[in-house]
């Protein structure tokens, strides 16, 4: 995972963690997460997919867009609590963790009821397989 992290054309690793730390802690996740690992080690909205159109947010850096991302989710669209948003949702969906499970999510507002009913299991079943199809995947592979 490493290696194909720092084989990325805009690497660059994250010097200080603070604001990082108190983002996770401000969206509940905690810091020995999947999750938490990679936002403290790196920048992912850096990274370039191979896999996916969508761009992931910072979570510190410049704005909080995470966070916001999460709270419209969770009071617009109505999304359970566990949820957390990490990348831009223009198209009506876009990437979700689960904070307890660790897994992924590439939720479409077209399915909420199924998704809400806990009727669609994760397409990733933890944020390191996510990152390393987002990194490999053939361009554009659903």
């Amino acid at each position: 995972m490493v290696t194909l992290i720092e084989s990325q054309p805009s690497f660059r690793p994250r010097p200080d963690t603070a604001e990082v730390t108190r983002a996770l802690n401000n969206l509940g996740i905690a810091l020995d997460s999947e999750f938490a690992q990679i936002y403290l080690a790196y920048h992912p909205a850096d990274f370039e997919s191979r896999g996916s159109y969508e761009v992931l947010m910072d979570i510190a850096e410049p704005t909080e867009e995470i966070l916001m991302g999460t709270e419209f989710i969770h009071e617009v669209w109505e999304l359970p609590e566990n949820f957390v948003a990490f990348t831009s949702l223009q198209g009506q969906g876009g990437y979700l963790l689960d904070k307890i499970s660790g897994g992924v999510w590439d939720f479409d507002l077209g399915d909420w009821e199924a998704f809400v009913a806990g009727r669609l299991p994760a397409r990733w079943a933890s944020f390191f397989e996510f990152i390393h199809w987002l990194l490999t995947a053939a361009p554009c592979d659903p």
